[in-house]
């Protein structure tokens, strides 16, 4: 095998060389900063009991969890937060995001009436989460217009729902957060999408044009591969939260989970707001939620490099 032939680099490249340092520390720094920094206590958190002698406790508690019910909140399951919490992640990602990336380059090629459509399309993606919340809690509400319209098309509900509204009955809850879920994942990514269709050259598809392909078979053989570094990329962040999806359950339910609506990454904020709140005597087990987020992380991770890897093998990359 032969020897890679080392770059030489010219006097006016070596000027640049400090700028690509600076480009290159800012990142480091911040993510030595936000990230090491703040978390490096949560790692030795969760090799603590409450008090601070080296234990593994938090992690059999959390393994206990998975298999069975919480030691700390039994009223919560780990294993069915985290099938929740990958469910939610599998409609937004798996369903919506696919959608979405058609319906952005549709609106992307100018079809009659796109400006409109654009805007309600990002609305759902504009609105803060709380507001959204808000809104849509007052539309699922027992005399708000969804259940009424639902009503008319013939579907029945059940007491709790009729007095109550979707969010407090359990066969409708969860379902209902799927839904709006589903309804988010399409709005996902439309702004740095729509950004990588516009870099596309648009000679390709004046020759594509030439050709006589169509319109959907433009957007699979010049498009897609045009676009899939971006489209991988958000695949890959995505793929960090595959196990702690949240959907917003904690505002949605006021702060319970209930009626069986809680995900992964609800408990964890949960956990974080008791302990945060707490004014009791005493020590919380501050290391429990540090070693649950530990084990997700170490779970999620093969995750995450697996598919990465397979991103990258899927489609070779387009020079533009």
């Amino acid at each position: 095998m032969k020897a890679e032939r080392k770059k030489l680099y010219s006097d006016f490249e070596k000027r640049d060389f400090p700028f690509v340092y600076v480009l290159i520390a800012l990142p480091v720094l911040q993510f030595a900063v936000f990230w090491f920094f703040v978390n490096v206590r949560s790692f030795t958190l969760a090799f603590q009991d409450t008090m601070g002698n080296f234990s593994f406790e938090n992690f059999k508690d959390v393994w206990q969890g998975i298999i069975g019910n919480d030691t700390h909140y039994p009223q919560f399951n780990l294993a069915s937060m985290l099938g929740r919490s990958f469910s939610l992640w599998a409609i937004a990602n798996l369903l919506a995001f696919p959608i979405g990336v058609a319906t952005t380059y549709v609106l992307y090629r100018r079809v009659t009436g796109h400006y409109v459509f654009r805007i309600c399309y990002m609305i759902p993606s504009l609105v803060g989460s709380v507001v959204w919340v808000a809104v849509v809690k007052q539309l699922a509400e027992f005399n708000g217009p969804i259940i009424y319209i639902l009503k008319g098309f013939g579907v029945q509900f059940s007491e709790i729902v009729e007095s109550q509204g979707l969010f407090s009955d359990a066969s409708t809850a969860f379902p209902t957060l799927c839904i709006l879920t589903f309804m988010i994942g399409i709005c996902g990514g439309n702004a740095v999408l729509t950004g990588a269709y516009a870099r596309i050259p648009e000679e390709l598809f004046e020759v594509g044009k030439l050709d006589g392909i169509g319109f959907w078979k433009e957007f699979f053989r010049v498009s897609v591969p045009c676009v899939w570094p971006t489209i991988a990329t958000l695949v890959t962040f995505s793929l960090c939260t595959v196990f702690t999806a949240d959907g917003n359950v904690f505002l949605y339910s006021n702060g319970t989970g209930e009626p069986k609506m809680s995900t992964m990454g609800f408990y964890i904020y949960f956990l974080v707001y008791k302990i945060s709140n707490y004014n009791g005597v005493g020590q919380l087990p501050y290391g429990y939620p540090a070693a649950l987020g530990m084990t997700i992380t170490i779970i999620t991770l093969p995750i995450v490099l697996l598919g990465r890897w397979l991103l990258e093998k899927v489609s070779e990359p387009v020079e533009t």
